[in-house]
């Protein structure tokens, strides 16, 4: 039986599918792509930034979990002046073989 309360404090989770254009013209033209380029594509093609820096991510998790691109096991840090220089995860096509 499933608690009330549990019910109030599960969230709705909806994909967000805003930026599945980009997602798909990263994976098809660079092997290995990061939240840094994300963002860099979404400014060029003039779509609405996200309103916090970390909904990058989301967004590339979104994708993931409709099988747009994956998650690898390589980390860059960011070119970006002006970053935190922390390292980043590397994504690529759900398809592509990347080896670290």
């Amino acid at each position: 039986m499933i608690n009330l309360n549990t019910l109030k404090i599960m969230k709705n989770s909806y994909p967000n599918t805003d930026y599945d254009e980009v997602i798909k013209l990263l994976t098809n033209t660079m092997t290995l792509f990061n939240t840094d380029h994300l963002r860099l594509c979404i400014d060029v093609k003039g779509m609405e930034q996200c309103k916090d820096k970390r909904d990058y991510a989301r967004v590339l998790r979104s994708a993931a979990s409709r099988g747009l691109c994956r998650k690898t096991d390589v980390y860059q840090k960011s070119n970006l002046r002006g970053s935190n220089n922390i390292p980043r995860a590397m994504w690529c096509h759900v398809n592509e073989e990347v080896h670290p």
